[in-house]
């Protein structure tokens, strides 16, 4: 079963291990960590949706990863000797990974659904127009719209369950 599952998912963790952290010797290392700690804990797994399993070991490898990484590149500074650099960015590698998995999974999922809820739901909450600026662009009543956009948000919701359990 083990062997299997390695055959089966080890480019698929190798490929989110490489765009996690951007590098093809780390991700390859995260990949043997991944797949050892999938050994070491296959006895707690109970067989099923073993890709979100693995995946989500994967993911954490990464943000343990990223985080050590984070740890070792804080060398404090003398004095005014960064000054002149600009400040880093408020946001952790780790988020903006999740945070552009998640968004690239919220438009497919849009994209998914059927008219007139695909292009409210880009339009929405890929986009973030205003509910009252679809309405008058589409010249439908607000209430429709927002109808509409809770609908397409219901769907979307059983949508993103899914791909979270799969």
């Amino acid at each position: 079963m083990f062997r299997r599952m390695m055959e089966t998912y080890a480019k698929l963790i190798y490929h989110l291990c490489r765009q996690a952290c951007g590098d093809d010797f780390a991700a390859e290392d995260l990949t043997q960590e991944t797949f050892l700690a999938a050994y070491r804990h296959l006895d707690r797994f109970d067989g099923a949706h073993e890709k979100a399993w693995l995946t989500r070991i994967a993911a954490n490898k990464c943000l343990d990863y990223l985080r050590s990484a984070a740890k070792r590149r804080q060398i404090p500074a003398e004095d005014g000797q960064f000054e002149a650099l600009p400040a880093p960015d408020a946001e952790s590698p780790e988020s903006a990974f999740f945070e552009r998995h998640w968004s690239e999974a919220l438009r497919s999922a849009c994209a998914s659904l059927r008219e007139p809820y695909r292009s409210l739901a880009l339009s929405y909450y890929c986009e973030g127009t205003p509910l009252a600026q679809i309405a008058a662009e589409r010249g439908e009543p607000l209430a429709t719209v927002q109808t509409r956009a809770f609908r397409a948000r219901s769907m979307l919701q059983t949508i993103l369950k899914e791909e979270i359990r799969a």
